[in-house]
């Protein structure tokens, strides 16, 4: 499966959960669990993404500290 299909996939499950979630939860009709899954499901992977972002960039940053950490300095 490509990376193509694989996110389609994912993003069809959670907009599935979200809406049943939604609909059964908080007593909203139909519509307006569509709608409001039709919000959350691109705001998951945006902040999927950006964590996944900030993990690597955090990662990268340690790799290149060449100074030791002020605790290391001290021993």
């Amino acid at each position: 499966m490509t990376t193509w299909q694989k996110n389609a996939v994912y993003a069809s499950a959670l907009y599935a959960l979200v809406v049943v979630t939604v609909r059964f939860s908080s007593g909203e009709g139909w519509d307006m669990a569509l709608l409001i899954a039709l919000v959350i499901t691109p705001l998951a992977f945006w902040m999927g993404r950006l964590r996944r972002r900030m993990t690597e960039q955090a990662q990268e940053w340690g790799r290149r500290r060449v100074r030791p950490w002020p605790e290391e300095r001290r021993r």
